[in-house]
């Protein structure tokens, strides 16, 4: 600063001598000090400027700004980028200058010494910023690689980069539909919105979030089906300037198809439980242990002569219900099945009607759920009047919690590790799912995210290290809250120069709602079969062409056979069971042109060759095109029915 000092005392006293307005004060006003300020830098003290302030003086002054600079121990970006560029040329520059001033003459020996400690120092603080430069562009190289695969590497997860003019400026995937196209049209629809002339469809397209979000400025989300089928979920960021407007869009799908899939698969599940349940003529009630909460169909109500509402959903109205000579046998064998003792729970007792008669029930159920240390939860069973054998007309309800929140949101949690196996990134995702353990960053993968005092034997992060490989592995972790099942991708970051393993990009997915949806599909398909195989009245599937698919005990029973084994065996379409050939061709035209068909009567003849009136109720399933696939029947034995009507009619 102090050969600043000089070089200006010695230029603003020459301009003085030639013109009133570079006194110091003038001087100093009009690049914006004080006047003190700039005496004492004439001194020779400590009186920094900034950039502005010098290239204001040089201006002033007639002078190069980048001499005032260097001679304030600052560069230029320009003179730095010279510099840069050739600095061997530099140095010889500075040697060439120190010979240039031992040649002059000795006359001002203490101002050539001045100089070259200031080249001296402008050397140093050249070099240092050099190597600071090379340090930060290592740095920013090393975030780009790491970035890059990162976002290379996303499973499932397409992201794209947008301009404001939704030119595609990156993507790490192919792009099949034209953003820009995309832009152009909407913009056109809008228009025509305005003009009346019709309305937009923004709401559309694989890339309306971006649409909505150049329109907002804000994080917008959707879904989207693509033309080959696939779901996906659609989410758009907007990148500002410091103005606010939109520069760049990050545009992000995530595929759900395979979520879909399982959750059309468990819709089907449950519409053929339901139906099994109808088609059955059975309440349903759900016990819920701890709270005693006792969840019942309409038709358990109405079978008793109630409406809904009309008594509290508790056990202790239930008990209330029960005939005093069954309320005890009854809790017993409910406890006893509690205690694992019975396979089922299975009882026949009286529950006391509105009307205040009793009427016999043959209850059902089996213990579902169980609490960590074994004690009962849920239990879920059925109602089956005995008394009169007549079908519910109320629907079975039996919404399963598994449903809510099926369809979450699909999110990645990643990871940076160092070698030594040091987390030096994780994502919001990883943050949230560990938030418990913050902060995660600087601390080992092991402590952090697993509590343990070493890295875990399976863990594809060290596999990776060690081979430089691709990784994959799915743990079972357990949390304070809850275990779950952990998907993990390891993928190695290397050196650009070495090829060397630097560390490792760690992706992890929960897949423990995809476990979760599976159980839960096993036990809905449990829950058919146990209501299928353990229903009163028969029960059969048949193909299109009339033979069957699956019969149940009952149905087989009713026909006079052992078993469905031996029935499927012997009988190879329904229409040998048929007495009467013209019922047979009846019922296959009420098939062909009815979905549901009710109370069927017709003759049949069973193994023993004894005939028997029998009720159908039949529902037909049909493809899309209306093509018959297969039917369901239920079938009733009417023959004391009908033996009554006739003796009735024949007493008239």
């Amino acid at each position: 600063m102090s050969a600043l000092g000089s070089y200006l005392t010695e230029r603003r006293k020459a301009l003085a001598a030639k013109h009133s307005g570079y006194s110091i004060r003038s001087v100093a006003k009009r690049i914006g000090i004080h006047h003190s300020y700039l005496s004492k830098l004439e001194r020779g003290e400590n009186a920094p400027l900034t950039e502005e302030r010098i290239h204001a003086l040089a201006r002033l002054l007639g002078e190069d700004p980048d001499l005032l600079m260097a001679l304030s121990g600052k560069l230029s970006d320009r003179i730095t980028g010279l510099i840069r560029s050739n600095p061997l040329l530099f140095l010889g520059s500075l040697e060439t200058l120190e010979k240039q001033g031992a040649s002059t003459s000795n006359a001002a020996p203490m101002r050539q010494d001045q100089r070259k400690n200031e080249l001296e120092e402008l050397t140093r603080l050249l070099r240092d910023e050099i190597r600071e430069r090379q340090v930060l562009e290592s740095q920013l190289r090393e975030q780009q690689r790491v970035q890059r695969t990162i976002l290379e590497n996303l499973q499932d997860v397409s992201v794209t980069l947008l301009d404001s003019q939704f030119r595609i400026l990156w993507s790490n995937s192919p792009v099949t539909e034209s953003p820009a196209n995309f832009l152009n049209q909407h913009d056109h629809k809008d228009s025509d919105a305005a003009s009346g002339k019709g309305r937009s469809e923004s709401e559309s397209g694989a890339f309306s979030t971006a649409w909505r979000t150049m329109k907002t400025h804000t994080v917008q989300n959707g879904t989207y089906r693509s033309p080959d089928g696939k779901h996906w979920l659609v989410r758009s960021a907007p990148v500002l300037d410091a103005h606010d407007a939109v520069t760049q869009i990050v545009h992000m799908q995530f595929e759900v198809t395979e979520l879909m899939h399982a959750k059309q698969a468990l819709e089907a599940s449950e519409q053929r439980w339901k139906f099994a349940l109808e088609g059955a003529q059975e309440a349903v009630w759900d016990y819920d242990v701890p709270s005693g909460r006792l969840q019942c169909s309409p038709t358990w109500y109405t079978m008793l002569g109630y409406r809904d509402g009309d008594l509290d959903p508790t056990i202790t109205q239930w008990e209330a219900l029960l005939h005093p000579e069954d309320r005890v046998p009854a809790l017993n064998m409910l406890s006893a099945h509690f205690r694992g003792e019975t396979d089922f729970y299975d009882f026949e007792y009286r529950l006391r009607c509105s009307d205040g008669s009793y009427k016999w029930i043959h209850s059902r159920g089996k213990l579902m759920e169980k609490s960590s240390i074994g004690t009962p939860t849920r239990i879920i069973g059925t109602h089956y009047d005995m008394s009169e054998r007549k079908a519910a007309e109320e629907q079975i309800l039996a919404n399963e919690a598994f449903l809510e929140n099926l369809l979450g949101s699909i999110e990645e949690g990643i990871s940076v590790l160092a070698p030594d196996m040091t987390v030096r990134y994780a994502n919001p995702t990883m943050t949230r799912w560990y938030a418990e353990e913050m902060p995660v960053v600087g601390r080992k993968c092991h402590e952090a995210f697993h509590r343990l005092g070493e890295c875990c034997s399976r863990c594809p992060a060290v596999r990776t290290l060690r081979t430089g490989r691709n990784e994959f592995e799915i743990l079972e972790i357990m949390s304070s809250t809850a275990a779950r099942a952990i998907e993990f991708n390891a993928y190695p970051i290397r050196d650009a120069q070495s090829g060397q393993v630097t560390g490792v990009i760690v992706f992890v997915r929960d897949i423990t709602s995809k476990r979760q949806i599976q159980q839960a599909l096993t036990e809905i398909e449990d829950k058919y079969q146990t209501i299928y195989q353990g229903a009163p009245i028969g029960m059969c599937t048949l193909d299109a062409r009339g033979r069957f698919v699956s019969i149940n005990p009952s149905y087989a029973r009713l026909y006079g056979y052992s078993s469905p084994g031996a029935m499927m065996n012997s009988v190879h379409s329904a229409s040998e069971l048929f007495e009467s050939k013209e019922d047979w061709e009846r019922l296959r035209a009420l098939i062909r042109t009815q979905d549901e068909i009710f109370g069927f009567e017709s003759r049949i003849r069973r193994l023993d060759e004894s005939p028997i009136w029998t009720s159908r109720t039949i529902r037909v399933v049909r493809d899309a095109q209306g093509k018959l696939l297969h039917y369901d029947v239920f079938v009733e034995d009417i023959e004391a029915r009908k033996t009554l009507e006739q003796l009735t009619g024949a007493s008239k």
